[in-house]
């Protein structure tokens, strides 16, 4: 198996690509430290599967997952993430990925995705399974806002989910890798397409779609 690591934290990189090494059945191929270079590199050494991080420097891992599977239809996405929020898990699969492990799963746990994904089975390791069970379960007026919700673009999910845990204009672009004027202009549309009338109902709002706790 092929595999292609992508996260922006060197040490976490290379800590991961030490543990597959000593597998003999798994290759690393390459490393990424952002989306840009993960969609490039991904188109020049073909890997099998991706591990991907969704919180990324420029292109997210969500929007870099939707065009490796553009590219490369046959690469399985891994999503190797330290949310567990079934937002997160539910626009990860819709992008493309087969597989969704969070960060405080041992490294066995990581191996069963991989194992799964190879045989083209999904999976979703259990930090991230009962939340997203629960999602469907719910029911209520939190199905229209669900709707309203995936009007957003990628880059505007981004936006909303660090403004609603209280991210500063600064740190929002500091994290997304964009200026304080494109993070206002991210913000108005938000608040446009959600038709939400105060920057208060920010917090209301990720916490009627699950995202924040109640």
């Amino acid at each position: 198996m092929r595999v292609l690591l992508v996260d922006d934290h060197a040490l976490f990189r290379q800590g991961l690509r030490a543990l597959l090494e000593k597998e003999g059945s798994i290759e690393v191929v390459g490393e990424a430290g952002d989306g840009l270079e993960a969609v490039a590199l991904s188109a020049k050494v073909a890997p099998d599967v991706v591990i991907m991080d969704i919180s990324l420097p420029g292109v997210s891992g969500l929007e870099a997952t939707r065009q490796i599977k553009e590219y490369i239809p046959s690469a399985r996405v891994v999503i190797l993430s330290g949310y567990a929020d079934s937002i997160y898990v539910d626009q990860a699969l819709k992008s493309g990925a087969m597989g969704y492990v969070h960060k405080d799963a041992v490294y066995d746990e990581l191996m069963l995705a991989l194992e799964a994904v190879k045989k083209d089975r999904p999976y979703l390791s259990s930090a991230v399974l009962q939340p997203v069970l629960a999602g469907y379960l719910q029911a209520g007026p939190s199905s229209g806002a669900m709707a309203s919700y995936s009007k957003l673009t990628s880059r505007e999910k981004e936006v909303f989910n660090l403004w609603a845990r209280n991210c500063s204009r600064s740190e929002i672009g500091r994290r997304l890798c964009i200026s304080p004027k494109t993070v206002d202009r991210h913000k108005s549309n938000i608040m446009e397409k959600l038709e939400l009338r105060q920057e208060g109902d920010i917090r209301q709002f990720a916490r009627l779609i699950g995202l924040l706790e109640p």
